[in-house]
């Protein structure tokens, strides 16, 4: 494959139904893990640790919370979201804040990972032996260095950063998060190619930044949650750019 004039320094990739895929289950079973971490570092007024229906109970509460101010919790800086339950159970931390707040950012993913996309494996392992940098953006409510240690230990993928919307208190579409990973990926915004799963999120968003986008559609059937088709394109724009397989990225980016 040889190189060609490039428009483009910089890939980004969307995260969930593009680099990884999961379903109900396996969320669940993630959360049950997060929970077990925090019963263990937090301990209630009479000493006892939080139970399972206790801490759902706080998080249902900050849940109704944000949705009256219409943030997503995945806009919410995990401190936060740690504290905000800690709070609503008029707990005390049993272990130091931070080791709590990591430990719930990474809970789950060792026990319970996302499937890995084989066609991003290949592109982003193909990228990194030329050299080229990937970033991921996502909106999760887990930080991005949780994401990026697990996404580079478990899969191989070696990745420049990983933006969370959590990290930059902002979701998808969003410019705030396209822009801080054009900041971090320190090119210009016409110089980095996003190519996520979703119309309006990723597309959108991604052009409305400045960014180039793609919308890739290879894992359309893996998805779980009831608005992930509400946002496909309209059939007559002639200008997005629609991929069924990762692999067609390369040409996107200068190699033939």
């Amino acid at each position: 494959m040889k190189a060609m004039s490039k428009q483009y320094r910089v890939l980004s990739l969307d995260l969930h139904d593009t680099v990884v895929w999961d379903t109900r289950e396996i969320v669940d079973a993630q959360y049950e893990v997060r929970w077990n971490v925090l019963a263990r570092g937090l301990r209630t007024a009479g000493g006892s640790r939080p139970s399972s229906e206790q801490l759902r109970k706080a998080r249902d509460a900050l849940y109704a919370d944000l949705r009256s101010q219409g943030r997503p919790i995945e806009s919410v800086p995990v401190t936060t979201q740690v504290e905000s339950i800690r709070r609503f159970l008029g707990a005390r931390y049993d272990a130091p804040m931070e080791e709590v707040v990591q430990s719930y950012a990474e809970g789950g993913l060792r026990e319970h990972p996302p499937v890995f996309n084989p066609e991003a494996q290949a592109l982003v392992g193909f990228l990194n032996q030329l050299g080229f940098p990937v970033v991921v953006i996502t909106d999760t409510s887990r930080t991005g260095s949780a994401w990026k240690s697990f996404l580079e230990r478990a899969g191989g993928l070696q990745l420049l950063d990983v933006v969370a919307s959590t990290d930059v208190g902002a979701c998808k579409p969003d410019r705030r998060i396209f822009l801080e990973a054009v900041h971090r990926a320190g090119v210009a915004a016409a110089q980095v190619l996003h190519v996520g799963d979703r119309w309006r999120w990723d597309v959108e968003g991604a052009r409305g930044s400045g960014l180039g986008a793609a919308l890739y559609r290879g894992l359309w059937s893996r998805a779980w949650d009831s608005d992930a088709r509400e946002d496909e394109p309209p059939d007559n724009d002639a200008s997005i750019t629609c991929l069924d397989h990762l692999s067609e990225v390369l040409g996107l980016i200068g190699f033939s």
